[in-house]
């Protein structure tokens, strides 16, 4: 099993999406409005992918998603 990891990148253009399909990020949500989204990346890879997506002028920040951090418990 493939350990994953939340990712949420923040842009200043929605030209940055066609960008994206360089990197191995599968994208689970896009907010035009707000110019962020949220995805999924390989544990293993992140770094390097955040380093890389750190260069580019289109992205105003990038951070690990906080959902990923905690543990659910769901009992009634």
């Amino acid at each position: 099993m493939v350990k994953r990891k939340g990712i949420v990148i923040y842009f200043r253009s929605h030209k940055l999406l066609k960008k994206l399909n360089h990197f191995d990020i599968n994208i689970t949500y896009v907010n035009k409005l707000g110019k962020y989204l949220t995805g999924y990346v390989n544990e293993s890879k992140y770094d390097e992918i955040e380093k890389a997506l750190r260069k580019i002028k289109l992205v105003k920040k990038v951070e690990s998603s906080r959902i990923d951090m905690e543990e659910f418990s769901f009992s009634g």
